[in-house]
C-alpha cells in the first residue's frame, strides 16, 4: 500500500480528513494562501524527487552551454535564436558572469518519472513560501504522528533561500528588498508579505517595494530608509521592456550591482534560458548530435518530445492533435497555451495556422498520474491532477509544492483554473 493510500485510509471521520482546515497556519501565510489550500499535502519518494532535481540541474548546465557550443560564445545571437527582441537581449546580456541556477521547474509525475513542462529560471518565482504549510502540518498532533510513522520529511524552501542570502552577502542578518517593477506590487502584495513573514523567522529583514522606490545615497541603495545588502529581483526583462518607467530605476540597481554596492539576486543573465524555445533547442536532433551520450540520456529522462513550431512540422502537428500541446515561447502562467485534445480536427488546424504566425513550440502531451484526494464534506475520494513545482538552487534541490485541479477539469493547471488548489509536498 502506498503512503497516499495509507493516508486516505487513516482519514476516516477524524481530523486528517480535512487536515489543512484544522492546522494552525502562520497568520500572514493563512491570509494569503488559506482559501487556496487543498485538503491534504501530496507525497513523493525523496530519492526520485532529488534525482529529478539533479537531472534538472544537469539540463540547465546543458542549456547554459549552448551559447558557446552553437553560437561561438555570442549570447546575443543565442537570445535572437530563442526569440528575444533587442531590448530584452540588452537586459539579459548586460553582465558577463555565469548564469545562476535559481529556478522552479514545473513537472507532471506520469507515475514512473517526473516529466518537464517548463523551466522558470530566475528569481521571480512563485510558491517559495508554500512549504510553510508543512511546518503547521508536522505540529498537528494526528498528522505529526502519521508523518513520524511513515518517515515523512520536508525541505523548508524559505530556510534554503535565507541560507543563500546569508552566504551571498556575508552577513548573518542581511537587509533584503524584494522589488517588483513599477506598478507591479499590488497584484502580489499578500504573497510577498507571506514570504516576508517566513524570512523573519530566519533573521532576514525583508522589505517590499517597487524598483522606482529605491534611493541611492552615500554609496548605498536604500528602500524605506534602510540600506540594502541584497535585492531580490521580482521584476522581469519582459516587464522592463514593456514599460519605460522601469528603465532609469532598473539601471540604478544594475549599476549598483556592477559597482559592488549591493547583491542582485539574481541578475537577468539566466532569464534567456527560461524561454520555452530553449527546451525545443536542446530537444532538436541537430543540437543533440553535438551532445554527449550522458547529456542525451538526461534529456530523454526529463524532457518530453519538444520542437519549435515550423511550417515543416505543421502536417505532423495537425495529424497528432490528441497528443500535442502548443505553447508561446515567452508565455507566462499558462497564457496562450493551446491543447489539441480539447479541439476538433478543424479547430486544431485553425489553431496551428494561427500559432505559425507567432513564436510557438510544440510539445508531446504528458498524462499525469492521478492523485486521490478525499472530499472533506462527502468523504468521497476523487482524482486530481497536479503540477509539481520543484525548486532547484545553486547547490541542489530546494523543496517542492503542487498546483492541482480535479481530474477532468482544466487542461492547463494553474491557480486561475476552475477549482484549482495549491498544496505542500512531503517526502518518504
Amino acid at each position: 500500500m502506498t503512503v497516499t493510500a495509507k493516508y486516505l485510509d487513516a482519514c476516516g471521520d477524524g481530523p486528517l480528513r480535512d487536515v489543512m482546515a484544522d492546522v494552525e497556519l502562520p497568520p500572514v501565510f493563512g491570509e494569503a494562501w488559506g482559501k487556496y489550500l487543498l485538503s491534504r499535502p501530496l507525497f513523493s519518494a525523496e530519492e526520485r524527487t532529488r534525482r529529478a532535481a539533479d537531472d534538472l540541474a544537469g539540463l540547465f548546465r546543458v542549456m547554459a552551454s549552448l551559447p558557446d557550443r552553437l553560437f561561438g560564445g555570442d549570447r546575443r545571437a543565442f537570445c535572437a535564436a530563442v526569440g528575444a527582441d533587442e531590448r530584452r537581449t540588452d537586459l539579459m546580456t548586460r553582465f558577463e558572469g555565469e548564469p545562476v541556477l535559481y529556478g522552479r521547474a514545473d513537472l507532471y509525475d506520469d507515475g514512473s518519472a517526473f516529466r518537464l513542462l517548463e523551466f522558470n529560471i530566475g528569481s521571480e518565482l512563485g510558491g517559495v513560501d508554500i512549504s510553510e504549510a508543512n511546518r503547521a502540518l508536522l505540529a498537528h498532533k494526528e498528522f505529526g504522528a502519521f508523518a513520524e510513522e511513515h518517515g515523512l520529511t520536508t525541505v523548508d524552501t524559505p530556510a534554503e533561500i535565507a541560507r543563500r542570502f546569508v552566504e551571498a552577502t556575508g552577513k548573518e542578518a542581511p537587509v533584503v528588498a524584494t522589488l517588483e517593477a513599477v506598478g507591479g506590487m499590488s497584484a502580489y502584495d499578500a504573497l510577498h508579505r507571506s514570504f516576508q513573514e517566513s524570512m523573519k523567522r530566519y533573521g532576514i529583514e525583508l522589505l517590499m517595494g517597487e524598483v522606482d522606490q529605491v534611493q541611492e545615497k552615500d554609496g548605498r541603495l536604500y528602500l524605506h530608509g534602510r540600506p540594502l545588502d541584497l535585492i531580490l529581483r521580482y521584476f522581469s526583462a519582459h516587464q522592463i521592456a514593456r514599460d519605460p518607467r522601469n528603465d532609469e530605476p532598473v539601471e540604478t540597481v544594475m549599476r549598483a550591482y556592477e559597482e559592488g554596492k549591493v547583491v542582485l539576486w539574481t541578475p537577468l543573465t539566466a532569464s534567456m534560458f527560461s524561454y520555452k524555445s530553449c527546451l525545443a533547442m536542446v530537444s532538436d536532433p541537430g543540437v543533440r548530435a553535438e551532445l554527449s551520450p550522458d547529456e542525451n540520456a538526461l534529456i530523454d529522462r526529463v524532457l518530453p518530445w519538444t520542437r519549435t513550431l515550423t511550417p515543416d512540422l505543421a502536417d505532423q502537428v495537425r495529424a497528432e492533435r490528441e497528443h500535442l500541446i502548443l505553447k508561446p515561447v515567452a508565455g507566462l502562467s499558462g497564457s496562450g497555451i493551446r491543447v489539441g485534445w480539447d479541439q476538433t480536427d478543424r479547430e486544431w488546424a485553425e489553431t496551428v495556422a494561427g500559432c505559425l504566425r507567432e513564436d510557438y513550440i510544440v510539445q508531446r502531451r504528458v498524462v499525469p498520474a492521478a492523485e486521490p484526494v478525499m472530499d472533506a464534506d462527502s468523504g468521497r475520494v476523487e482524482d486530481w491532477h497536479a503540477v509539481w513545482g520543484l525548486f532547484v538552487f545553486p547547490d541542489g534541490y530546494g523543496g517542492a509544492f503542487c498546483r492541482a485541479v480535479p481530474s477532468g477539469g482544466a487542461s492547463v493547471v494553474n491557480l486561475g483554473a476552475k477549482g484549482s488548489r495549491v498544496c505542500s509536498a512531503l517526502h518518504y
